[in-house]
Formats: C-alpha cells, structure tokens, sequence
C-alpha cells in the first residue's frame, strides 16, 4: 500500500462462472420480507446503545467516509494495519487526512496486539480482521479504546464480520469509539445498500449536523427490509454456521499448512509468499476467483471467502487452489 490500481476494479474484472472465493459474504438464503419500522432501536438494542446513538447510512463504505469526514477537523492523522480493508486508506487520501500503515503481518501470521496511541489520530480496525478473518482481542479493543478516550482520538471499528462470530464485545464502553455495521456480508444484502454508525450521543448529535449535506435519503423500504434481517438474526446464523463448517472442513483439509485464519470464519488468507496479483490471476484461469493480498497492503496472501459457494464446488476449488499453490511455492 497505497495502491495503483482499485480493488473494485479487479473484482469486476472476475467472470461470472468462476468458482467464488472472492466475495467476502454469504449467499444463498434471502427470503423476502418486510418488518417495523424501528431499524434504529434494533440496532441499538444490539449494541447496548440509546436509539439516539444510532446513524443509518446508505452502506458501510459510506459510512466509514461519513466518519472520516466528520472527523477532519479534530484529528491530525488515521492509522491502519496491513493487511487490512483498503478503503479506510483510500478514503482518507481522498479526504486529505495523512495516513499511514502499521505492517503486522509476519511468518507466525497476524499481530493484533494494541497500540501505543498518539494524540489526534483516528485508529481505523475490522473486527474480525478483512482479509484473514481473525478477531481482535477483547483486551486489546478495550486497551485502545481506553487510551483513545484520553488524548483527543478515535478508535474506529467496522464491525461487519463480527455476526460470523459473535466475539465482539458489543457493549460500549469509551466515549471515543465509533463502531460501523452493515447487513451485506452475513445476511447477504449488498443489494439494499444499508449500513450504520453507532458512537456516543455528542459525535453522533454532532453527525447529524452533516447528514443534510451528504448523506442520501435512506428509504422506509429498505429500513423496512434491514429491520426483517435483523428480526431474523437467528435464522440466517443458523444457516451461516451450517454452511461456513462444511465449507471451511473442506477448505482445511486442502489447504490447512498455508492458511492464516480459524475454521468457520468467512474469509481466510492464504499465505502464497510472494506475487499475489500474478498468483490469484493464474487462479482465474483456472477457473477459480480469489482476490491478492495486494490490495490489502500485504502481497504475500490471497483472501478466499467460504460463503457464496456450495460444499462441492468449495471442495473443487480448494483443491485447484492446493495443486497451483504447491507448484507456486516450488
């Protein structure tokens, strides 16, 4: 990182009838349905928040830039890890926030210890991690968070993959923290474009001053939808569990001595050493999509998401991946 070239763009460049490892949600269970019109208090019965501590965006990408814009003024720099989700980079260039990125990939896998945290500085997180699916610590979210509170600085989390485990602590407990959500990845909604921003009442009252400005009018009819997903969180983890097991056994079983993640997560980083763009567009003319690390700051690892596919296709996939992979490394 930075990079040259747009994730978004690679990602449209995939044929349709690859074998899927590229996205990073489920697909397959998207019953229709309408529910209240409360998406705000479900949100923050969720987080252990006041209604009043909750902003609806139009995604989670956007909310993510919401949050940056607001925050302009107040820090003076946003860091990130690598490898991470390359938007929180891509949208503070954009902003002209100076960022920087703190490597902690290394040959024993991810480093998710807490950082020493600088005054005015927005820390940016995926929790679980995006690419490698591995979570943050409860001790070290609190460590930051914590700190964060103390010297004029932000703990920013996006929250999008912890439906998958549960481990977040989704209490809050720090005035400083703004955690970001969406329903695309576990209920597979990317198409009603709706996400959300939870934080303290005085960063989200100071929020909506700005929602005038920028933020799309967010439709009763995709609220509506967004509060049916909600209202069946148990049913579509149900599915997931199912689906995501007998995925991530196949994948193990193929490919367990160069994977960086833990079985059941939705994505996982497979460690290819170097030449990730070449390695994931040999992949693709094998009929199989992955997407290189090089867009998450660390051209060592492809990200392979386990939750579009079914068992059998998943398993013929993996093993491409095991006979190219093992060539790769020769």
């Amino acid at each position: 990182m930075p990079m040259d070239v747009s994730i978004f763009r690679y990602v449209d460049s995939i044929p349709e009838n690859n074998i899927n490892f590229a996205s990073s949600a489920m697909r397959g269970m998207n019953p229709d349905g309408l529910g209240g019109a409360d998406i705000e208090e479900q949100i923050a019965k969720l987080y252990g928040v006041q209604k009043e501590q909750v902003i609806v965006t139009p995604s989670n990408t956007f909310g993510s830039f919401f949050t940056l814009y607001h925050l302009r003024n107040k820090i003076s720099s946003m860091v990130t890890i690598t490898p991470e989700y390359p938007a929180f980079h891509y949208q503070a260039n954009e902003i002209g926030i100076k960022s920087s990125m703190d490597n902690r990939i290394s040959a024993d896998g991810l480093d998710l210890s807490p950082w020493d945290v600088e005054e005015k500085t927005a820390y940016f997180i995926s929790n679980p991690n995006n690419p490698t699916g591995l979570a943050w610590s409860e001790e070290s979210i609190k460590s930051i968070a914590r700190e964060t509170e103390g010297n004029e600085s932000y703990l920013v989390i996006d929250d999008t993959f912890s439906f998958f485990n549960g481990s977040f602590p989704r209490k809050m407990e720090t005035g400083n923290t703004i955690i970001l959500g969406s329903v695309s990845k576990f209920f597979g909604e990317s198409g009603i474009k709706m996400g959300w921003i939870v934080a303290g009442r005085q960063i989200i009252d100071d929020m909506r001053e700005l929602m005038g400005l920028m933020v799309p009018v967010i439709s009763n009819a995709v609220k509506r939808r967004g509060s049916y997903l909600l209202s069946n969180i148990n049913v579509y983890k149900e599915y997931n569990r199912k689906k995501l097991e007998d995925n991530s056994r196949i994948l193990f079983e193929n490919l367990d001595e160069y994977i960086i993640g833990f079985k059941g997560s939705i994505v996982n980083a497979i460690s290819v050493e170097r030449g990730s763009t070449k390695f994931s567009l040999s992949l693709m003319s094998e009929g199989v999509s992955t997407v290189p690390g090089y867009y998450f700051g660390s051209d060592s690892l492809v990200r392979v998401g386990i939750g579009a596919e079914d068992a059998e296709r998943t398993e013929k996939g993996a093993k491409v991946i095991a006979k190219m992979i093992s060539e790769w490394k020769r």
